[in-house]
């Protein structure tokens, strides 16, 4: 357990409640005899209804009938961590993974679990950040448990010219596991780290490393998924910039399972990195899922400032601006914002984790 200012209290699976979903979930519509669950945890079928009861404060809703037992007709959209475990190992996915109801931030926790030498990888997940953060220092709206806030861990110590393209990579990637849910959206990047769906953001990604001399020694990437709130209940500066999939979707999505596709999609990526160095595959996974390409930007960059049409990514990951004498300009690193027609900048000011 991490220990800060504020001692923040992890929560571990509790094993008889995982087999009790296993069991339900893996029967999908039929019945579980309650003396067949109470035989499997070793208990007695009173003692099994306890802990359905316990799993009905979550969120769970449970048919019982004489004769047949219980079946599962509603899971929580929050995150529960024996509901991520189950859907994990159905995605054969490898990840320790931590759980704090409550913490300053999941990118925090990240960085103290490395300097308790904590085996890579692995996530850290919360359901209500204090001090979610983004590029810039930003904040993060993270008050509310029915979004996806999380951060997944790697110690590749290579050279960091093999990862320079991982969170570009693993937006892309992000998107794609997504779309799977909400197929009738589109999905597109804003260069370098967010995600949109009708012109809001919806998603923030934050990269950080550590470096030792030439070397990578470890990559903290964190992600902030707006998936099952109303954006009517955002504070009021980000209410008209930001949005969730719940929103565009309208309907609930399976949190729990949504964020073992998105950890899959972040490792995913980073093999992509480490074992591939094909820029050309990066430039047209990425244009399909281009946000800025065609309209008018302003990249700031310290305390310069350039202007032109956002065209695409060039081999480096930077994005590339069209000047009006038609020159390219590649800006590496900045803060890209776009333009209103009528010349004023417009900045998204939703913020980014």
């Amino acid at each position: 357990m991490a220990h800060t200012d504020i001692e923040y209290r992890q929560v571990a699976v509790n094993e008889d409640e995982f087999i009790i979903l296993k069991t339900l979930l893996d029967a999908q519509d039929q019945f579980t005899s309650d003396s067949g669950l109470a035989e499997r945890l070793g208990i007695s079928r009173h003692a099994v209804w306890g802990k359905l009861e316990k799993l009905r404060k979550h969120g769970f809703e449970f048919e019982a009938v004489r004769n047949c037992g219980y079946r599962i007709t509603q899971q929580p959209n929050t995150f529960h961590p024996a509901l991520f475990r189950y859907a994990q190992e159905k995605l054969s996915l490898k990840m320790h993974m931590l759980y704090f109801p409550v913490i300053d931030s999941t990118n925090n926790e990240a960085n103290r679990q490395l300097s308790y030498e904590r085996n890579t990888p692995f996530a850290v997940f919360s359901s209500h950040q204090k001090k979610g953060r983004g590029r810039l220092g930003r904040e993060w709206y993270s008050a509310t448990p029915d979004n996806l806030y999380l951060s997944v861990v790697f110690e590749p110590n290579i050279q960091p010219q093999k990862l320079q393209h991982f969170t570009l990579w693993a937006g892309i990637h992000i998107c794609h596991a997504l779309q799977s849910f909400i197929p009738n959206a589109t999905l597109k990047i804003k260069w370098p780290n967010d995600l949109y769906c009708e012109s809001r953001k919806f998603a923030g990604m934050l990269t950080e490393a550590e470096m030792d001399t030439d070397c990578l020694k470890t990559i903290v990437f964190g992600i902030g998924i707006n998936l099952n709130s109303n954006p009517t209940d955002y504070p009021e500066k980000i209410r008209k910039l930001a949005t969730s999939l719940y929103a565009i979707h309208r309907k609930k999505l399976p949190l729990n399972k949504i964020a073992a596709y998105v950890i899959k999609a972040i490792h995913d990526a980073y093999e992509i990195c480490i074992q591939k160095s094909n820029t050309d595959d990066l430039i047209d996974a990425w244009e399909p899922l281009d946000f800025l390409y065609g309209k008018f930007v302003t990249a700031k960059i310290g305390e310069k400032e350039i202007s032109g049409m956002a065209s695409g990514i060039d081999k480096s990951g930077a994005i590339l601006l069209k000047g009006e004498h038609g020159q390219f300009q590649p800006v590496r690193a900045g803060d890209v914002t776009l333009k209103k027609s009528e010349g004023k900048l417009y900045r998204n000011e939703s913020k980014g984790l």
